[in-house]
């Protein structure tokens, strides 16, 4: 169930039910959005690059298919998306439908009996594709925003500017 209320034009509230596509999908965003992306994809271009050094140069060697599993592991970076997948699979209240009122004072969360609020200062900076908002306030720690939750593009649109307004952009 996805909907969307404007109360006002100073409120915002959305209900939505995370999914584990969308949540998988936020991380990799995420992660694209660090400085250890591009260092694993440094590592992995060098890794990749000694292994067929390697291979042309002394055939092939046990350190060159074990450069070349390292290469692959840092480009791919599968442990942040592995840890979202365990995570999301083993805790219900993950799964439970949510209510997310943004307002003058910040965001405030609320699935089952649980309540969450953050001031705009808490956040950092956010990103965005053409599925989700990730709002980003510490180090791998960020909420995520389904666009499925909104009633249109304009309501899309409004949205984002009132992130402008809030916090930084991420690059």
């Amino acid at each position: 169930m996805t909907t969307v209320t404007q109360a006002s034009t100073q409120s915002v509230t959305l209900r939505y039910t995370h999914t584990l596509d969308e949540q998988l999908h936020a991380c990799r965003l995420y992660q694209r959005s660090t400085r250890k992306h591009l260092f694993y994809k440094f590592v992995a271009i060098v890794a990749i690059f000694s292994a067929v050094w390697i291979v042309f140069t002394v055939g092939v060697q046990p350190a060159a298919l074990l450069l070349l599993a390292l290469g692959l592991f840092t480009w791919f970076d599968p442990v942040p998306l592995l840890l979202v997948w365990s995570t999301f699979r083993s805790s219900p209240a993950l799964r439970q439908p949510i209510e997310t009122v943004f307002d003058r004072k910040g965001v405030h969360f609320r699935f089952g009996t649980e309540r969450v609020s953050r001031s705009w200062e808490r956040y950092q900076s956010f990103a965005e594709s053409d599925r989700v908002f990730v709002l980003i306030h510490s180090r791998w720690a960020y909420s995520v925003v389904p666009k499925r939750a909104f009633a249109d593009r304009k309501a899309i649109d409004e949205f984002r500017e009132l992130l402008r307004a809030n916090i930084r952009r991420s690059s």
